[in-house]
């Protein structure tokens, strides 16, 4: 008799939850990143490519009413970021190359259109919170021979502590919950302010691929 009033309760639960407007979920997958470095009269050549990280962490999934094909989510996400650098100096000709890394707490928010019941286009915002920062410089051909060294951009007052964002991307759910998920994300102002320093840099993007399980 225990068992089975055990078995109802769990039923009963499991339809709530499955009725309800809120649903849970965990996402995790690949993010690459760039920045651009902004023309200057002090250094030519710039260059910037994209750099491999990754993220991940939960989300809260928001219901409209029955029959509605909108619904918001908000996202708590870690991440980490890299992306790569290089330009060379104009009056003393020498390249440098420059990796950075940036750690940063992540919270989009975001509304969903499904245009089919398993494929949804996803617009929004972010706020995220910039742990640390951490940039491996190499400078060659340099006339007293190749140097490298790092720099903690945090401790230097470099980095940007809060910045806000824009996002869009696609959400194809593949079997019950289930999801592929990739998603664009423009980060507003600069993510390191070099101050004084000849370097320049632009504002950041991002580009993020990866799988997820709504509960």
């Amino acid at each position: 008799m225990k068992k089975l009033a055990i078995v109802l309760l769990l039923t009963c639960s499991y339809s709530t939850y499955a009725r309800s407007p809120l649903r849970l979920g965990i996402k995790a997958g690949a993010d690459v990143s760039r920045v651009g470095i902004a023309d200057d009269i002090y250094v030519n050549n710039e260059n910037a490519s994209f750099g491999l990280g990754f993220y991940g962490g939960g989300l809260l999934e928001i219901s409209g009413p029955a029959g509605s094909k909108f619904k918001g989510q908000i996202e708590a996400l870690f991440a980490q970021q890299y992306f790569n650098n290089g330009y060379s100096y104009i009056i003393n000709p020498n390249d440098i190359d420059i990796k950075t890394s940036v750690s940063r707490i992540s919270v989009p928010v975001s509304v969903k259109y499904f245009i089919i019941p398993s494929l949804s286009i996803n617009v929004g915002g972010s706020v995220h919170f910039n742990l640390a920062s951490k940039s491996a410089i190499k400078r060659s051909k340099f006339i007293m021979g190749d140097t490298s060294w790092e720099i903690n951009n945090k401790e230097r007052d470099f980095l940007q502590t809060i910045q806000v964002g824009a996002l869009a991307g696609v959400t194809y759910y593949i079997y019950k919950g289930f999801f592929i998920d990739a998603r664009y994300n423009y980060y507003f102002g600069k993510v390191l302010d070099m101050k004084n320093a000849l370097l320049n840099y632009k504002n950041m993007s991002s580009i993020q691929v990866g799988l997820g399980y709504k509960f």
